[in-house]
């Protein structure tokens, strides 16, 4: 019998979706029942993760430990968080549900470490929140190149602006803030970089960045269909 996914979402909506659709695509189905159980709640009122880690925000975790009481109320067997800063809460998360919370950030490393290809210093894209909590240097093994910071405070910019990609706009010239940052990356002899937001999955891949993308949300989905159905 194949186990429910339950996806702990909200942070924000688009991502959310963006998880739920890659695992319908990356599903080997050919009829409807093929298709994995998945529940979805997406609360976009959870706090802001890097308001908090900064200080200048409410705690984002009785929130999140009540959603995930629900998604256990209604029988889920593991819970994917589709929300990269909201791991610098990992720990106090996993410990506090009766099931499993996967570690997005876990799988990257893991990612990293059997690629073909050596990754020795990998750019991170990410938010504040997950740079000034050091989420990503305590899962992640290898060296982690960060943005400066007059081009970490482009890349918020290019996140959270009225016009940014939390706002839905995907338009090209709030891409290309994205890249610029990248392009600085670049220029400190990184391997591949990190999609730490998962608003970049929206609008970054290895296509159109020249590199190799790491992309969190494309392993939670894979981590996914192989849990649901092992």
């Amino acid at each position: 019998m194949k186990k429910t996914i339950g996806i702990l979402g909200g942070m924000g909506p688009a991502a959310t979706v963006e998880l739920f659709n890659r695992i319908v695509n990356k599903t080997k189905a050919k009829y409807d029942k093929d298709h994995i159980n998945i529940v979805i709640i997406n609360d976009p009122e959870i706090p802001d993760r890097s308001l908090y880690i900064s200080g200048n925000g409410e705690s984002p975790l009785p929130r999140l430990k009540k959603n995930i009481d629900k998604l256990q109320s209604v029988g889920v067997d593991f819970i994917l968080m589709p929300c990269m800063t909201a791991h610098s809460l990992y720990d106090q998360l996993n410990d506090y549900a009766d099931i499993d919370v996967i570690n997005a950030i876990n799988l990257v490393d893991r990612f990293i470490s059997s690629t073909p290809n050596t990754i020795n210093n990998v750019g991170l894209l990410a938010t504040d929140g997950s740079v000034m909590s050091k989420v990503f240097e305590k899962y992640i093994s290898k060296k982690i190149v960060k943005p400066e910071k007059q081009y970490q405070n482009f890349l918020m910019s290019a996140i959270y602006d009225r016009d940014g990609l939390k706002a839905g706009n995907l338009s090209k010239t709030t891409v290309d803030r994205v890249f610029y940052v990248l392009d600085h990356l670049k220029e400190m002899d990184i391997d591949a970089v990190i999609a730490g937001c998962t608003e970049l999955s929206l609008v970054l891949n290895e296509t159109n960045a020249g590199i190799q993308v790491i992309d969190p949300l494309d392993l939670l989905a894979q981590e996914a269909i192989r849990l649901s159905t092992s």
